[in-house]
C-alpha cells in the first residue's frame, strides 16, 4: 500500500514538474539543462511504455 502511494505521488510530482515547464515556456523564461534532461528522460521512458504491447501491461 505504501509502495502504491509512492508511486501515485511520484507520478503527481512529475505532471506538476510538466506542467511547471510548460508555464516557463509560456512566459518565455529560461529552463535549466537539467530540467531539459529530466524532460527529455521522462519522455523516452513514455515513449518506451506505448511501445509494450497492450497484452504485456498489467
Amino acid at each position: 500500500m505504501l509502495l502504491q502511494k509512492y508511486r501515485e505521488n511520484k507520478e503527481a510530482l512529475k505532471q506538476i514538474g510538466r506542467e511547471a515547464l510548460a508555464e516557463s515556456r509560456r512566459l518565455g523564461l529560461p529552463i535549466s539543462a537539467k530540467d531539459l534532461e529530466n524532460e527529455a528522460k521522462d519522455r523516452a521512458e513514455h515513449e518506451q511504455e506505448e511501445r509494450v504491447p497492450a497484452a504485456m501491461r498489467q
